[in-house]
């Protein structure tokens, strides 16, 4: 189940002065319950960087896995060893010094690089295998037929095709050719292992989490599981100030490469065939792609120590043809958080790792969302790709409503000062994922952003018991009759739209009553002519009243909070959270609407006009009579219920129950 908040505040004896009756405290930020060598510690001697979008970060990453001396660790959702991750220049591939070069050239030089990749396994493989997140391994056979096309003189229309559509042979040589390599054995000191979540872990992990969810939802959460971590950690077994770490949500693949500046068709992203083509945009270059990385220096590489070795030491271990002997973690173990140091003369920062980890039995992120979250007072900025997580809307209503609780005892007149929402997140890439997306938007009041679907589900509330009762009927018949594939043709929309209007509805003067103003906006570029297209947000980062800040793998949903393994960073500061808050807002809304000092009046002036910005963006979206004003739209969603079987199960079972009423 959620988190008990009252299991994670510090409880504690405090002085209070008899005559002023006042007492020194400390909002709590961080998991300080967890704050242990073996768990989860908090640590002071850290220095951290920010940066925006792989544009920036990997070239620096580069840089520092250049200077290794000793070794390389890395966990990865996917690995494309033809991704240009250095700079790039021109439009064509290679565009720059590819990942698989940098990790292999190395090795060469005897440093030893250990890479583990995510690989599904069991009944979820063939769904897992459809991310394609390992080029060159995953889709080897699309390319040997790519390579051999050209091989193939006879046939020079089926190489133009997939030139035009699917690869250049050059680039599918090199990604077949790398895998063979790393699986042969033939990279000095170049170890691969995989590892693909268990089931059964996993299952543990959510029980108490999937109250309202279908067993469709949650077997597919528990058979298609994924290892979602992107850390990397070099030089560990060298403590000093070479010593460096990255918790980020960067993927090793081409897609999620791009600039903070989001150009409407940048050739440097490369082509759709070299990554996840945009389906509405036929003909330009790969996606937009927002997200972030943290470099870390000091004793928080301790712990990113603690995640890779325990899973290095997990891992299957048949990718491995250079096994080596033993436990990294027992090789490790000699190691102390003390020897890792920041940099002399570099700002301080406190910080602490955090996970979900099902082998583990580690839900630390979330139980720091909720913590974080039950501490804000001024405002709460969530970038993130999957905006599905209802029970954390409805934490934030729980807290607000403690909190006006509290200022009513106070004093009868006291007003609640307000609490402003952003919330930027991408449109659902499937229509899947509109009814849990929209099912957490409307805990806000914000239903309307998705209007058809809002409009369904206004109309399911009002209609008479009857109807609602035949709809239902119709839904348990198609359970018990239909063929699963037909079923989800013909009869989802009806479901989802029974499932969402079974939950109380929300208005905006509910959410007024607890002073929590609220903005969801979406981001846009646009290209010379005019024309508009979305930037797709793979961002997880929150940032809570400049004190706080949260960024790493994990996104805003039930998979990333209890399923998948994922990793963040959690930073209480006085200075960092609020720099990453001017910088990002600056980028996406233009420096004049950075949220100034983050006093109550500048973001609530801020706010303010970010709805009005983003209303002036949605209609040059719409009509293309304008140009874009920096990057913030108001979000929408056009779709009505397409997903995937919300609540048939409780319609089957409501249908049984009225036959056995009947007889």
């Amino acid at each position: 189940m959620p988190p008990d908040l009252n299991k994670l505040l510090r409880t504690g004896k405090f002085h209070i002065d008899e005559l002023s009756r006042e007492a020194n405290i400390s909002k709590q930020w961080l998991l300080e319950n967890s704050n242990a060598a073996g768990d989860h510690p908090i640590s002071a001697d850290n220095h951290l960087e920010f940066f925006i979008c792989a544009s920036n970060a990997f070239p620096q990453i580069v840089k520092d896995i250049e200077a290794a001396q000793k070794s390389v660790d890395l966990i990865c959702w996917g690995f494309d060893p033809g991704m240009e991750i250095g700079e790039r220049q021109g439009g064509k591939w290679p565009r720059g010094l590819t990942y698989g070069d940098l990790l292999s050239r190395v090795a060469a030089r005897g440093i030893t690089v250990r890479l583990l990749v995510w690989y599904p396994a069991g009944i979820g493989k063939r769904l897992g295998l459809m991310a394609n997140n390992l080029p060159g391994y995953t889709n080897r056979d699309t390319l040997q037929r790519v390579v051999t096309a050209f091989a193939d003189k006879k046939n020079p229309d089926l190489a133009n095709y997939y030139a035009a559509f699917h690869q250049t042979p050059d680039r599918a040589r090199y990604c077949l050719d790398w895998w063979k390599k790393a699986m042969a054995g033939q990279f000095p000191d170049l170890h691969i292992r995989h590892r693909c979540p268990g089931a059964q872990d996993v299952g543990r992990h959510l029980q108490g989490e999937t109250a309202g969810f279908t067993p469709t939802e949650i077997g597919g959460l528990k058979e298609v599981a994924t290892h979602h971590q992107k850390p990397i950690l070099i030089d560990f077994d060298l403590p000093g100030p070479q010593s460096v770490g990255y918790v980020m949500g960067l993927n090793s693949t081409t897609d999620y490469w791009d600039t903070p500046e989001h150009v409407y068709d940048n050739p440097l992203r490369g082509y759709g065939w070299e990554g996840t083509a945009d389906s509405t945009r036929h003909g330009l270059h790969l996606k937009p792609y927002r997200d972030y990385a943290i470099r870390v220096q000091g004793r928080a590489l301790h712990c990113l120590n603690r995640n890779f070795a325990a899973a290095w030491d997990r891992a299957e271990r048949n990718w491995n043809p250079k096994a080596e002997v033993g436990s990294l973690a027992w090789a490790r173990q000699a190691f102390t958080a003390g020897q890792f140091a920041p940099p002399a003369g570099k700002a301080r920062h406190i910080a602490q790792i955090i996970r979900t980890q099902p082998e583990e039995n580690d839900k630390t992120i979330q139980d720091a969302y909720w913590l974080a979250t039950s501490q804000a007072r001024n405002y709460i900025y969530i970038e993130n790709q999957y905006f599905q997580h209802t029970p954390w809307a409805e934490h934030l209503k729980a807290m607000r409503q403690k909190y006006a609780l509290g200022m009513q005892r106070a004093g009868a007149n006291l007003p609640i000062p307000n609490l402003y929402v952003f919330i930027v997140m991408p449109e659902p890439e499937q229509g899947g994922m509109v009814p849990r997306t929209y099912d957490t938007v409307a805990e806000l009041g914000q239903g309307g952003v998705i209007p058809k679907y809002d409009g369904d589900v206004q109309k399911f509330r009002e209609a008479p018991q009857r109807e609602r009762d035949s709809m239902i009927g119709r839904l348990a018949q198609s359970v018990m009759q239909l063929h699963p594939a037909t079923l989800l043709r013909q009869h989802l929309t009806e479901s989802d739209i029974a499932d969402s209007a079974n939950r109380p509805p929300v208005s905006g003067a509910d959410l007024e009553a607890l002073g929590i103003k609220v903005l969801i906006a979406k981001l846009y570029t646009q290209g010379e002519k005019g024309r508009c297209r979305e930037i797709y947000i793979h961002s997880k980062l929150t940032i809570i009243d400049d004190a706080f800040f949260t960024l790493g793998s994990a996104n805003l949903n039930l998979r990333s909070m209890a399923g998948d393994s994922e990793i963040n960073i959690a930073c209480m500061d006085k200075a960092l959270p609020r720099e990453m808050r001017q910088q990002v807002w600056a980028n996406l809304a233009g420096e004049d609407l950075d949220g100034g000092e983050g006093n109550g009046t500048s973001i609530k002036d801020t706010h303010k006009l970010w709805i009005k910005k983003m209303k002036t963006n949605a209609k040059t979206v719409e009509y293309g009579n304008d140009r874009l004003q920096n990057h913030i739209v108001t979000f929408s969603d056009s779709r009505g219920a397409t997903g995937l079987g919300i609540r048939l199960a409780q319609a089957a079972a409501a249908a049984d129950d009225r036959k056995v009423a009947t007889a």
